[in-house]
């Protein structure tokens, strides 16, 4: 209406990303569920056409929903379950810290059957852009725009949850370093998920800044990002003086980390795997050493 277009004559469609970033990128574009809406049928009609020159539509069909509110409602449910799916499994990994199980290999079994195989597990915590705000707005629009007050408590805690989970890795870097003061800290990680280099939200921010608050000197590393713009810190590639560090904390998935060789550390060094980085293998390799290894989701190993 600002422009003074006629309003009869614009075609409103729309169809919300279901993109993965990293490796699979591209692939999660074209070969992907799609879902659109349209206000009217010429919109609809012109919508599908052109995602059709995008999408692999004969293996994923698209779907229609009848309102483009639906359409954007289903993508804030979908991550306001998946960020309810991670909060979920965060008190079962305490619980299996405590009681000195392997939460990893208990989902493994789980995910056998076919109606559980997207069930989550514990880890450092959420980041990114979506699943970080999208369950929150469904409380905001019942009460801004529908006049209908609701909770969403599950999705609102969600959140919380969500949001406090690097602060597990970090009390646990106190109880088994003691006071931080010049302790030296070597962080794995610092974009939001592994093999991206987008530190948007990035649950490591949360754990770096609780850190340096308790006067540790905390050094990064992570093979795809050059400049931590959010924190005003450079990042290295690669670790050096690997003597010098009391802790090593593995935050992210990066593949880089599954190369990382424990056999240079020595029994008086601590690490940490806050987001089950480290192959079997490696796991072995620091037993061995006589190094101590506590694991997000398992305990003391």
């Amino acid at each position: 209406e600002k422009r003074k277009l006629p309003t009869d004559q614009v075609l409103l469609a729309h169809s919300y990303e279901r993109v993965m970033p990293g490796r699979d990128y591209l692939n999660s574009i074209t070969n992907f569920w799609r879902v659109f809406s349209a206000n009217d049928e010429e919109s609809a009609a012109k919508c599908e056409e052109f995602l059709e020159t995008i999408v692999n539509t004969k293996e994923f069909p698209l779907r229609r929903l009848n309102k483009i509110v639906e359409s954007e409602t289903a993508k804030v449910l979908e991550n306001s379950y998946r960020a309810m799916n991670i909060a979920f499994m965060e008190e079962w990994g305490r619980f299996a810290e405590n009681v000195g199980m392997n939460l990893f290999d208990i989902v493994d079994v789980i995910r056998d059957r076919p109606t559980h195989k997207n069930i989550m597990q514990p880890g450092f915590g959420v980041g990114g852009y979506c699943l970080t705000k999208d369950p929150l707005f469904a409380r905001w629009s019942s009460e801004n725009f529908y006049n209908k007050r609701q909770d969403f408590s599950f999705s609102v805690n969600a959140v919380v949850t969500n949001q406090k989970m690097p602060l597990v890795s970090f009390k646990k870097t106190q109880e088994m370093v003691g006071s931080l003061e010049g302790k030296k800290i070597a962080l794995f990680g610092v974009s939001y998920r592994e093999d991206v280099g987008d530190t948007r939200y990035s649950p490591s921010e949360i754990y770096y800044k609780e850190a340096i608050l308790n006067d540790a000197i905390v050094d990064c590393y992570d093979p795809l990002v050059k400049h931590w713009h959010e924190v005003n810190v450079k990042v290295e590639r690669e670790i050096t003086n690997i003597e010098n560090y009391d802790l090593f904390i593995f935050a992210v998935r990066h593949s880089e980390f599954k190369n990382f060789n424990f056999n240079k550390l020595n029994e008086n060094q601590i690490v940490i795997d806050s987001n089950n980085v480290l192959s079997k293998k490696q796991q072995e390799t620091i037993k061995n050493n006589k190094i101590k290894l506590f694991k997000v989701g398992q305990g003391l190993i």
